[in-house]
């Protein structure tokens, strides 16, 4: 007798047993298993038994040790050239001196708008190395300057949407071409003004710093340009974007413009990555792709940033909305931990990465300017590219016709290897069309595993939070992979052993070889995913790349099987199929390790409303489930599944022991090599309520702390007591007040709401803050035009809403029809942010309302804020004290507020 635990195609749990003697007991397999059994009869050595379990559990090794290798491959970066050996390169980007244009633009500390060292310092020292490098440039180029001093409006569908008015922003703008005026130009952008605290040395100084240096490297080519470059050194982007709308908007060589390159940073150095081109305009691309020594672009990452999901945006969006230019997106995102902080300083940008990015674009901005298509860009304008890297060596692109070609072909083969499949099953009584069937309620299956892995996850993340131990994998990503990636792996496997049977055959499919399980979760899998990439050609989705190349690995495998090893299903099955899958494992790593990098420090400045422990167990796992997916049938090869289930489980709740009992888990670090530190937004706020009368009906002055993770503010009470007195402001405060009646700079109220309260003294220097209804016009059809007078500082937010039966019909702010917010108590809202950078007056503006003829009372409720945000120095007593206690693990930024609330 043959146990069934010797037989190569049975299932570790299965009861069945067969006699060789018995021809009648073979009549439900296949022939060969049937020879193989007579084989084994007259055979002592028998037939290779299924794989070991030490052979999955090395793919598992394998495979951790291939995303290290690329993200330790990730860190590389060029050597730099430095002043001392440029004369061995030359027309070479000098890394050091870009180093040292940044070394001095930081220096002078943050440059807000508004404030001196942005209005008038900053800008004097980048004219002072304009005038400089014009002074050594070839007679081959023509060089100008010119600085733009501008004011404008304009609604941006941004956060929660906001409507933006500025008053003198500035801009130095360069334009170096051909002697010979050309009518067509390449736009060069980066900004150099900061957030409040953050001296931005990589948000977005190194990138203005890396302009300065193309400027001179540019000017001293003997080689005429074809066309113009306009380098645009832009004063405003920190508020939403302003310089450049007044830029791309009024300037007068902004009409010369056919294309673009933004620079910007979510991190302190690595590698820019393309992460939006065009729309469409696909010669971009394509440049790109002839020109970059060292590409780094996914259309997956456009597709993912222009969703949404990511909290951000550029002045890509501008030229695109304003301008109707197309171009090329670039953003340093390593270590972004000290993104818009204290800590994001020129020492956390390797030079490398000013090398780097300077070798990049310097050819690309020559390829562009020089090019046929340039000079007639609406030629050259129609369709999109999908594209990617692979591992930072080379762009695979192609059209969207061709995409579609490819993945309708890859649809096409992949049904015809499955109809294969399909037709050579030799089991009795087990034809093509049950073949079929049992692939499709495999996929329905698959589908349920996936849903029951995300809820696993999900149980296990509110097992953390409960536990106190969120965001342990702030600081250490390792943790993602104990936590959650590990049971990503192992929770598909055991329900795909348990259940898989059961689901697909009931009963009789005890009697099915395991082989012919591994084979049918093998094609189902191969189903669904074949049936994600039909909704990728039909919806359009450029993503779908990566879809398509897992099913065509996936394919070849098969392929390779049938044609190679036929009826082999031990261990060679499974390295040969892990071999077929390496590359596209290979680029999904790559491209996880990506998102990872920007996503993880994202989260810790998320609010503290967005749960998010959840969101990001959720977001790691979902994408080691697609990944892993094409993996899980190969379990059902194994002679021991219960050994590699038995060692990931331990892997979990060792895991688990460790993050619960050990100080290791701790989320955050004050390494200045490793930081990751706990972000405090805390405004010290004067607010004031007045009653419909005008009469004052409430005063307040506190500090306002706006939770940007969900361990604050609790996590530092032990550092600064007096937090312990700090309340959560209550549901009920924001149904009564508008924006909960506290002084938002940016409309973000519905991600961060969570936000605490804590009351002080009155703020030590009066923040000049008024709103003067000045004039009531009515005027036909029932509209009243209420004119205004606001007095602040150089930064004043303005909230409205309306009571019902109220309707806005238009403003002074910007043209078109307002743009709405949030719903505050059912009732529409509206967000103004306007900042003065020179010269601050009266903010004078109007609105009309319609107001039916039996409304009587209060017709609108507003909010003023007025914010003074010019850096550390304005620090009150009170924000000083607490910042100096926090310990050095956290980062603070603060500013001083007053807010006023009026009933009309």
């Amino acid at each position: 007798m043959i146990r069934a635990n010797n037989e190569p195609f049975s299932n570790f749990n299965s009861k069945l047993r067969f006699r060789t003697k018995s021809s009648k007991q073979y009549d439900i397999l296949p022939k060969h298993v049937k020879d193989t059994a007579f084989k084994y009869e007259n055979n002592s050595k028998g037939i290779r038994s299924p794989a070991g379990p030490h052979h999955f559990l090395l793919c598992i090794v394998i495979s951790v040790v291939v995303y290290t290798v690329l993200a330790i491959l990730e860190k590389s970066l060029p050597e730099p050239v430095t002043i001392s050996n440029e004369h061995n390169h030359p027309d070479r980007f000098v890394a050091e001196r870009a180093r040292n244009h940044l070394v001095k633009l930081t220096s002078m500390g943050p440059r807000p708008v508004g404030s001196k060292e942005n209005e008038i310092l900053a800008v004097q020292l980048l004219l002072d190395e304009i005038k400089t490098i014009i002074k050594q440039a070839e007679s081959a180029h023509k060089v100008e300057w010119d600085l733009q001093r501008v004011s404008g409006a304009f609604s941006l569908q941004f956060l929660d949407g906001m409507t933006n008015v500025y008053r003198n922003v500035q801009n130095i703008v360069v334009k170096i071409g051909p002697i010979q005026t050309s009518r067509h130009s390449l736009l060069i952008n980066c900004h150099f003004d900061s957030v409040v605290d953050s001296p931005g040395a990589s948000d977005d100084g190194a990138s203005c710093a890396i302009m300065l240096e193309l400027l001179r490297v540019i000017s001293r080519l003997k080689i005429p340009l074809k066309n113009n470059i306009i380098f645009l050194f832009n004063g405003a982007e920190e508020n939403m974007m302003q310089a450049s709308h007044g830029f791309i908007t009024q300037h007068q060589w902004a009409s010369s413009i056919r294309a673009f390159i933004n620079m910007e940073a979510c991190g302190a150095g690595g590698k820019e990555i393309l992460f939006q081109v065009g729309p469409n305009h696909p010669w971009l691309l394509e440049a790109y792709s002839d020109a970059v020594p060292y590409p780094l672009a996914s259309s997956m990452a456009q597709e993912i940033f222009q969703s949404g999901i990511i909290p951000g945006d550029t002045d890509y969006r501008i030229f695109r909305d304003f301008g109707r230019v197309s171009g090329l997106d670039f953003a340093w995102s390593a270590n972004g931990y000290v993104y818009h902080t204290k800590s994001d300083t020129v020492d956390k940008i390797p030079l490398g990465t000013f090398q780097r990015t300077g070798d990049n674009m310097l050819p690309l901005i020559l390829k562009l300017v020089n090019s046929v298509q340039i000079s007639d860009v609406e030629k050259y304008s129609t369709g999109n590219l999908v594209f990617f890297d692979f591992l930072g060596i080379f762009i695979v692109h192609w059209s969207e016709v061709l995409s579609d070609i490819i993945n309708i072909s890859v649809i096409i083969i992949s049904l015809l290897v499955i109809l294969y499949n399909a037709s050579h099953t030799y089991v009795t009584g087990f034809n093509v069309k049950d073949y079929f069937k049992s692939c499709f309620k495999c996929s329905s299956l698959i589908v349920l595993i996936w849903l029951a892995t995300l809820v696993t996850i999900a149980i296990l993340s509110l097992t953390v939070v409960m536990l106190d131990r969120c965001l342990s994998w702030f600081a250490q990503p390792a943790w993602l992979l104990f936590l959650y990636i590990t049971p990503t792996i192992l929770v598909p496997m055991v329900l795909l052993v348990l259940f898989g049977r059961k689901f697909l055959w009931g009963k009789k499919g005890t009697h099915y070889p395991q082989s012919l399980m591994y084979c049918i979760s093998r094609d189902g899998n191969q189903l669904l995913f074949i049936m994600i990439l039909m909704l990728c050609v039909l919806l359009r989705i450029r993503s779908g790349f990566a879809v398509a190349l897992f099913v065509t690995c996936n394919t070849i495998s098969t392929v390779l099987h049938n044609a190679i090893l036929k009826n082999n299903y031990g261990y060679k099955v499974l390295w040969l199929h892990w071999g077929c899958m390496l590359v596209p494992f290979m680029l999904s790593a790559y491209m996880i390790q990506a998102a990872l990098l920007l996503v993880v420090p994202i989260m810790g400045r998320s609010g503290s409303g967005n749960h998010a422990e959840s969101v990001m167990s959720l977001i790691t796992s979902a994408m080691f489930t697609l990944v892993f997916s094409f993996y899980n049938p190969l379990v059902l090869l194994l002679q021991k599944a219960y050994t590699v289930f038995s060692s990931l489980a331990v892997v979990l709740l060792v895991s688990f022991l460790v993050l619960v009992f050990t100080p290791l888990g701790f989320p955050y670090s004050g390494d200045p090599n490793n930081l990751a530190p706990q972000r405090f937004m805390i405004a010290h706020v004067e607010r004031s309520f007045y009653n419909y009368n005008g009469s004052l009906r409430d005063h307040q002055n506190g500090l306002w702390i706006v939770n940007l993770d969900v361990n604050s503010p609790h996590s530092v009470v032990r550092h600064a007591p007096e937090l312990m007195n700090a309340r959560q402001i209550t549901q009920d405060e924001c149904n009564k007040e508008l924006y909960c009646g506290l002084p938002y700079f940016i409309p973000v109220i519905t991600f961060i709401w969570k936000t605490h309260w804590l009351d002080t003294k009155p703020l030590d220097v009066e923040i000049p803050l008024s709103l003067n209804l000045t004039y009531r016009d009515y005027r036909l059809n029932n509209v009243q035009r209420l004119s205004f007078s606001a007095i602040g500082p150089d930064h004043i937010t303005f909230t409205l809403s309306l009571y019902d039966g109220i309707k806005l019909k238009d403003w002074s702010f910007s043209s078109g029809e307002p743009l709405k917010g949030p719903l505050w108590n059912g009732r529409p809202t509206f967000f103004v942010y306007y900042s003065c950078a020179n010269d601050i007056i009266p903010w004078d503006f109007w609105i009309d309302i319609e107001v039916p003829k039996t409304h009587v009372g209060p017709q609108i409720e507003v909010g003023l804020s007025g914010h003074r945000m010019h850096g550390p120095h304005q620090y009150t007593p009170e924000l000083k004290k607490l910042f100096n206690q926090l310990p050095q693990w956290t980062t603070t930024t603060g500013w001083a507020s007053a807010y006023k609330s009026y009933t009309l």
